[in-house]
């Protein structure tokens, strides 16, 4: 694969190239993060100039007001009860691309106006002719980035960080990127900017009539629910239904037409791989690895539409979000996973489901765990784990409770607040907590009060009879 332009136009740029171009040649919004004088504001000066002479403009979020971006109202449409404004050289009714720079730091009105011009492509609700807005940022603002607007850089379709060039240049580069300067772009005339945008669009509506569409819904349809559920893990980290239901299908879209324009072989795999990276990794400042794995395991519905049994069943393993489905998934799909999963492909998917039951203090579906994994046979490490956590917490719960149970047994006289039938109750489960297979056993029943006198513990410091018959009230007690 060629680069397609950027690195005629300045050096660094190779790997965001694209993005960059894709989204632009798209009609597509960013947001570009960089210190100063890495070249933001040039990039996206030249580039304007694939939408006709003198359609770019520039602002400061920290300091251009709505007369510098929309010029003053006219009075004479004000007395007819409509709102126009007078323009002026800079105003934004008819300029193609738009540059904000700072817009992290901008004043909260600032950025309700910007978020109008985004979502909506008005101002003041008349309508706007920009193609494309390029927002900048220096990282010193990004490190604070959601002092944004949470909802102002949803609207982005990507965040991208430039590079700094400080590390690794070499004597050549410094002297290409001199001749560049001094140049300042004019090596790259507008009309082939033009030509670069146009092949990218083309490329485009050849993805749409050959089903890319289709495809990159059913890719999204795989990998979005185990994103999600990782995301909740991860301190509730949040993606907005617009970002993984409009947001990155058109970037996926987009990208990938400028990696067919540019000869790749596998334009998609490469587009959706670019665009969680950008459109999602770096807007929410997450790991751009762990959404690979996710990537890696669904991108043949990219190729063909279909997926095989064994990612099938690693995707669907770590999709559900409700503990339960997904351990009712095991028990009734063991066969299946044992037999296209590797032992270490298996004892991943398992950790996975341990751990955030664990995390959630999920003490019914970790017994049930652990109860499916021993009738199935399974030996391995997860097991060992989860019967060491169990039987610790089982046996901290008894020493916590027996105390509880025998006074209560011993105080016993009718009328006390207990009745016959609860003292009965607190008999039996005293007999069974009190038996040496407790931790051990496996029964229903058991699995049930064990349930119970975990959470009992887990759930009161100093828990009395009352707390412990309100929480085994509905398990059923027989003698073993």
């Amino acid at each position: 694969m060629n680069p397609l332009l950027l690195n005629k136009l300045i050096i660094g740029y190779d790997e965001l190239e694209p993005v960059i171009l894709g989204l632009m040649a798209m009609d597509k919004s960013f947001l570009l993060i960089g210190r100063h004088g890495t070249g933001k504001t040039k990039v996206a000066k030249w580039l304007s100039r694939g939408y006709g002479d003198g359609s770019f403009v520039f602002y400061d979020a920290t300091k251009d007001d709505l007369i510098s971006i929309a010029g003053i109202p006219d009075p004479e449409s004000l007395k007819t009860g409509k709102l126009r404004f007078a323009g002026h050289e800079r105003s934004i009714w008819n300029k193609s691309v738009i540059v904000v720079d700072e817009i992290t730091r901008a004043a909260k009105e600032n950025q309700n106006l910007w978020l109008e011009i985004l979502e909506e492509r008005t101002c003041f609700g008349l309508p706007l002719k920009y193609r494309s807005i390029i927002a900048t940022a220096n990282p010193e603002s990004y490190a604070a980035a959601f002092q944004l607007d949470e909802a102002l850089l949803d609207r982005f379709y990507a965040v991208v960080p430039v590079p700094e060039m400080q590390v690794g240049i070499a004597s050549a580069d410094v002297k290409s990127m001199v001749e560049l300067s001094l140049r300042d772009g004019s090596v790259v005339s507008h009309k082939e900017i033009i030509k670069v945008f146009d092949e990218i669009r083309k490329a485009h509506a050849s993805l749409i009539s050959e089903g890319a569409s289709e495809k990159i819904g059913f890719y999204l349809a795989e990998i979005v629910p185990p994103v999600l559920k990782m995301f909740q893990e991860q301190n509730g980290l949040y993606m907005s239904p617009r970002t993984y239901c409009h947001i990155l299908p058109e970037s996926i879209l987009s990208i990938s037409a400028y990696f067919r324009a540019a000869g790749h072989p596998e334009p998609l795999q490469e587009g959706a791989l670019y665009a969680l990276r950008y459109s999602v990794a770096t807007k929410l400042q997450t790991n751009a690895l762990a959404l690979e794995q996710y990537h890696n395991a669904a991108v043949v519905l990219l190729k063909n539409g279909t997926i095989s049994d064994t990612e099938r069943i690693k995707i669907d393993l770590n999709s559900e979000n409700d503990p339960a489905k997904q351990i009712a998934y095991l028990e009734q799909n063991w066969t299946s996973i044992i037999a296209v999963l590797s032992d270490d492909e298996l004892e991943k998917a398992l950790r996975g489901i341990f751990k955030y039951i664990t995390d959630a203090n999920d003490y019914v579906n970790l017994l049930r765990l652990q109860s499916i994994l021993v009738a199935c046979g399974y030996q391995g490490d997860t097991l060992r784990q989860l019967k060491g956590k169990l039987n610790t917490s089982l046996f901290n719960s008894r020493r916590k409770l027996l105390p509880v149970l025998k006074k209560a047994i011993q105080n016993f006289t009718e009328g006390n607040g207990i009745s016959n039938a609860q003292y009965e109750k607190l008999v039996l489960a005293d007999k069974l907590i009190s038996d040496n297979n407790f931790i051990s056993g496996l029964s229903e029943e058991l699995t049930e009060l064990k349930s119970a006198i975990l959470t009992i513990a887990d759930k009161y410091e100093k828990p009395g009879i009352d707390e412990f018959l309100r929480e085994i009230g509905q398990v059923e007690l027989h003698s073993m």
